[in-house]
């Protein structure tokens, strides 16, 4: 540039057809493009979930490499995320890189959140526990929130399909001098669907039984943000969001539309709300430092039913002028109540010093759960008990209170490598207690507490052998504090309690990943080989003896150990300019080190050492064509085989099962015209169903259970 002289410049945009210009946040809480991020770090664009047609964070995760989503509940769908093969509960869902999506919000959550406002997810799998804490064994989930756009942008979409879907989005973008302002919302309702009905046989299999497949249920999410720019200094930033959500859910008896009276046989309802609040304020301090402050309240409650309480009544009342049992006052018939209060602050300073990103912070989690639930002494074996056939009120207090201190150097030792030492101090107290209204035992119930300090070291090495190569290791430990899934009053088949000891263990791991990508001019290609070692697992178990004596009838122990293993491989490839592939195969091990205690003595024994639910090999393809003003994509997942537990009411029908491999095939179009974007598509289109299906367990899912949906919409952008 010359002073007084007018200068051209031109450029030319190419698309970032294998989305390496992502930046990142969640591997080490700074900024790296996607390439360049020493922990390695996948992500999933918001253009991505539009191509999945993914309505929810359920649908959105489907697919991902080394996630594995999956419903628990033919009743109420209750859905759980996988990531490499460890439960939800070694997985930390993050929201804007705060941990405000647990407790009531992981029973049903992954349905309940809304993609409307999403602008990305981040999937770091592993060793995430140095940054983000208890929970964090397998990895983290971050969702990011979209953000006010340069230019005002109204967009609405509205979409409808089979089975009764319809779906209604809208969303409003501006900013103002320093004020940027978003608005969104999202609308969506899917009818109950019965098209499966119990069989060791998919032509068994694959009739009705008039009890729901999918529940009927209705989500509305509303969001607004406000983006204020330099309110107290220069380039400061502050943030304020609110979210709320209602959802109401119901399945179970369909015949004569049973279902829809929340009382009945064979029913469940379910009503959730959740209003959550975050502020988010970061002040540059000089030109190498950065302070930011965090702070997410979240407000949830949850109404349910179901009929284990009237199934119970009428079994205490069965006699000889009465074969059928009684039906209770309508009074007596109080559904599952819960309210729970979650607060995360966080504070956390950064400075570039030279050579090294140094990064330190403290944060803060801090929840009260309150619930209750309406249960009545009735099996056969308990007619002696003076207590039998009296109904009661059951209340649940719970409690937990962790504050994390971490530190992380990012140290760029050479131009080609990084090296990221960092270490997290958890200090966890919590504790439960129960009451009953009234006396149903001669043994008073204990409280329970826990309480632990936890040091968690994490070592990341990223090298860059020549710009094409990137090689990284990441090893690091993990603690999962023994507080305990949030809906125990409700989802555990009418038991009054769950008695977790005071002497429970924290779960401690260690987590192994070594990782090489190559990047060519028109693909990638990638090898994660990943291990965690698990000890002192928590399981859900049947009550001892001598915890029954306090009226327990299940409780949580340390089952065992045990290990993960696998190898991701993924590419990507862009021949020419309008068609993308990708695909992504993993071989996946688990298994426990010793034979589960139920099995021992049946000759399912061995099998009992792998890990449920984790298939011995995934596999997932997309494709894209893009020419001029269409769209099409394909995209299909293979699930390998894999043990699931069938737990029978006839003890002796119980049996673990190896499953099947199969494919599941999604298609879209779309076409834009100027503003306009008409589009089509189906999942499952061709109609896979699991091929057994027992109905008095009703967490015997592993497959489709329904036949391919479709859809059709059109959406406006202006």
């Amino acid at each position: 540039m010359e002073k007084g002289k007018g200068t051209s410049a031109y450029f030319q945009l190419d698309k970032d057809a294998l989305e390496l210009s992502q930046v990142v946040v969640t591997g080490t809480r700074t900024e790296h493009f996607v390439k360049n991020v020493p922990i390695r770090t996948e992500v999933l664009t918001s253009q991505a979930i539009k191509r999945k047609n993914a309505q929810n964070l359920f649908e959105a995760l489907e697919g991902v490499p080394g996630i594995r989503v999956e419903q628990q509940c033919q009743f109420c769908n209750f859905s759980m995320v996988r990531m490499q093969g460890l439960g939800a509960e070694h997985t930390q869902v993050l929201v804007d890189g705060e941990p405000i999506y647990s407790g009531l919000a992981g029973v049903y959550g992954l349905q309940q959140m809304g993609t409307n406002d999403i602008d990305r997810l981040e999937v770091v799998k592993g060793a995430g526990s140095a940054l983000y804490g208890s929970s964090a064994v397998a990895g983290a989930i971050n969702i990011i929130s979209k953000e006010p756009t340069f230019e005002p942008l109204v967009t609405a979409d509205v979409q409808f399909g089979n089975f009764g879907h319809k779906s209604y989005k809208g969303s409003g973008s501006m900013r103002y001098k320093n004020i940027g302002l978003l608005v969104t919302a999202q609308r969506t309702e899917e009818d109950a669907i019965d098209a499966t009905k119990d069989g060791l046989t998919r032509d068994e299999v694959k009739k009705k039984d008039g009890i729901s497949d999918r529940v009927y249920s209705l989500m509305s999410n509303v969001g607004l943000s406000a983006y204020i720019y330099s309110p107290f200094a220069k380039n400061d930033k502050l943030v304020i969001r609110t979210k709320a959500l209602d959802e109401l859910r119901y399945g179970g008896t369909m015949t004569n539309d049973l279902y829809l009276n929340p009382y009945s046989s064979g029913t469940e309802n379910i009503r959730t709300n959740r209003l959550s609040t975050d502020l988010a304020y970061t002040l540059p301090l000089g030109a190498h430092s950065e302070f930011n402050l965090a702070m997410a309240y979240v407000h949830h409650k949850r109404n349910a039913t179901n009929d284990t309480f009237l199934s119970n009544y009428k079994e205490a009342t069965t006699d000889a002028k009465n074969p059928e049992g009684l039906s209770p006052d309508v009074e007596l018939m109080r559904p599952y109540l819960a309210k729970e209060n979650t607060f995360t602050p966080s504070l956390t300073f950064t400075s570039i010093l030279g050579n090294h990103t140094l990064l330190t912070g403290v944060q803060g989690y801090f929840t009260r759960l309150r619930e209750t639930g309406l249960y009545i002494i009735s099996a056969e074996e308990e007619k002696g008990n003076p207590y039998y056939g009296i109904p009661y009120t059951s209340i649940g207090k719970k409690h937990a209170n962790e504050l994390g201190f971490f530190i992380q150097d990012e140290w760029n030792v050479l131009p080609n490598l990084t090296v990221v030492p960092g270490i997290r101090i958890d200090s966890h107290h919590s504790g439960e207690e129960y009451a009953t209204s009234q006396k149903v035992s001669d043994v008073a119930f204990p409280k329970t507490k826990f309480d632990k300090t936890s040091f968690n070291p994490r070592l990341a090495i990223k090298y860059s052998v020549n710009p094409s190569l990137v090689l990284r290791a990441n090893i690091g430990t993990g603690f999962r504090a023994p507080y305990g899934f949030s809906e125990d009053l409700h989802l555990c088949s009418g038991s009054p309690r769950v008695w977790k000891s005071s002497s429970l263990k924290g779960e401690r791991s260690i987590s192994y990943n070594i990782s090489a990508d190559y990047y060519g001019k028109n693909f990638q290609l990638s090898a994660n080989i990943f291990r965690t070692d698990l000890k002192d697992k928590i399981q859900f178990a049947n009550a001892t003896d001598e915890v029954k004596k306090f009226g327990y009838t299940y409780q949580w122990e340390n089952v065992d150990d045990a290990y993960v293993q696998g190898i991701e491989l993924g590419a990507k490839w862009n021949p020419f300019r309008d068609f993308k592939a990708g695909l992504n195969w993993t071989i996946n091990q688990g298994k426990f080190k010793n034979i589960r205690d139920d099995w021992k003595e049946t000759k399912y024994a061995k099998d009992s050492k792998f890990i449920s639910r984790f298939p011995g090999m995934t596999g997932d393809l997309t494709l894209e064509y893009t020419p001029n003003t269409w769209t099409f994509s394909v995209t299909s997942s293979l699930q390998g085989k894999m043990y699931i537990d069938y737990v029978s009411e006839e003890e002796a029908n119980s049996k673990i099962k190896k499953t099947d491999a199969f494919t599941l095939w999604n298609v879209r179009v779309a076409k834009r015209f100027g503003s306009f974007n008409i589009y089509a598509g189906g999942k499952n289109i061709f109609s896979y169903l699991q091929d057994e299906k027992h109905g008095d367990d009703a967490a015997f899912m592993y497959a489709p259970v329904y036949g391919a949906t479709w859809y059709g919409g059109v959406s406006i952008t202006l």
